[in-house]
């Protein structure tokens, strides 16, 4: 239990310290890049601030001599003789017409020029970009001119971008050594902070068993002189001391039935409940205690079976027994007027009991909690019980190594659901 608790409070520091490191690591991200860009986007301003001037000359120059190079088209020069190119540039501009004609530009990638404007060209005046042009990451800005024509400047991000790549990887890889590194450290300090709690909870398991085991035997003595009493002729009772009397013996079985179920969780907690492996007629079992059970029912409860025939098991017969009891009183105890069904069949390795009746049913709220020990739901507490025959039945079915679970909806009935493996006899 306490390993299970352990694995689980690991699990839970680890994911979060995990979501935490994400959330931080992904805000420094997006800070950096947005850092990054606002600074390239600045030094593109500052470009253009100083160049703007010569810029819009030549674009000037441009609608000056429309006229003349039509009259000399034979003589134009070509959009190569337009560009300067040098790879060593940092920042990079073009000129062109409102009819998307090239101007003028400098560039730094050769032949960038026959592109840019159909990159820009549903892009807003000073809105920055960020494109992919042959394995490049570009930055550009489109601006007005005055005569209708534009211009785009612009600057090379890759190598920005391949920082930032670089970075990503290294926060991930350092985000799954961190998260190893406290799923290691949680593990531990989880471990020594159940130390105290596991003594505590030993303590308090040792001394259910011993009370339980130390109270049966003036218990049974109790018993008995209670019989003698009610038995002895000589010295009768009035009716009033008939009626203590019983009242005693009734509480008596009750304290006795508690007993002996805390003797039995206390032996499963230890580890000291031998489980017989025995060849069982499961069906045959089965049938036999229902047929019984049928009997102690109220005419307004109806018993329907249907249990697969030639079921065997291999187990402990008296805890069978046991569970089965155990499952049926309890559907009979919330089943005032309606139907209780058990059905056993056989599916692949596993055998499957289920007990389902049309009582009153379990909220949501105490759905969590029917297995725990003394644990009586609110709607419940009413009836007649010690609060330990789930957790029985829940211990039994995991000495068979097998599970148990329990589906409910309130005010329209509760189903017990039974997987046991079929295992072979040593």
């Amino acid at each position: 239990m306490f390993n299970k608790i352990q694995r689980k409070l690991t699990i839970q520091y680890a994911f979060f310290f995990l979501l935490f490191v994400l959330l931080l690591m992904a805000a420094l991200y997006i800070s950096i890049s947005a850092l990054m860009q606002q600074q390239q986007v600045q030094e593109l301003e500052l470009f253009f601030g100083k160049e703007r001037y010569h810029l819009e000359k030549d674009d000037d120059f441009k609608e000056d001599h429309n006229k003349e190079e039509d009259h000399n088209k034979e003589d134009r020069v070509t959009d190569d003789k337009k560009i300067e190119y040098d790879a060593n540039r940092a920042n990079f501009y073009y000129v062109f017409t409102k009819n998307n004609e090239l101007v003028h530009g400098d560039e730094s990638f050769y032949g960038l020029y026959k592109d840019a404007a159909q990159l820009m060209m549903h892009v807003e005046e000073e809105d920055p970009q960020t494109v992919e042009w042959k394995n490049q990451d570009l930055l550009l800005i489109k601006y007005d001119s005055h005569n209708g024509s534009y211009i785009i400047i612009g600057q090379s991000v890759t190598k920005q971008h391949h920082l930032l790549e670089r970075m990503m990887y290294a926060f991930i890889a350092l985000t799954l050594i961190g998260t190893l590194c406290i799923a290691f450290l949680s593990h531990y300090l989880a471990g020594k902070a159940m130390v105290p709690i596991k003594k505590s909870f030993e303590r308090q398991r040792k001394f259910v068993s011993d009370a339980s085991h130390e109270l049966r035997t003036p218990l049974s003595v109790f018993y008995s002189s209670l019989e003698v009493l009610e038995n002895d002729d000589e010295n009768r009772f009035s009716a009033f001391g008939q009626e203590v009397l019983t009242d005693l013996k009734s509480e008596t079985q009750h304290m006795e039935t508690l007993l002996e179920g805390l003797l039995f969780l206390a032996r499963f907690d230890q580890n000291k409940l031998k489980t017989k492996k025995e060849d069982i007629e499961l069906s045959e079992l089965v049938n036999n205690i229902t047929n019984s059970f049928e009997r102690t029912l109220p005419d307004s409860v109806q018993l329907k079976t249907q249990i697969a025939d030639d079921i065997k098991f291999v187990g402990d017969e008296t805890g069978i027994r046991e569970l089965l009891y155990i499952l049926l009183e309890n559907a009979a105890k919330f089943t005032e007027k309606g139907s209780i069904s058990v059905s056993l069949t056989s599916i692949n390795n596993y055998i499957k009991l289920v007990v389902e009746d049309t009582g009153i049913g379990i909220t949501q709220r105490d759905l969590p909690h029917v297995f725990e020990r003394f644990y009586q739901a609110t709607k419940n507490r009413q009836k007649e019980g010690t609060g330990l025959g789930l957790s029985i039945a829940q211990a039994v079915v995991s000495q068979h190594q097998g599970h148990i679970s329990v589906e409910s909806e309130f005010g329209q009935g509760t189903k017990f659901i039974v997987s046991l493996p079929i295992v072979k006899k040593d």
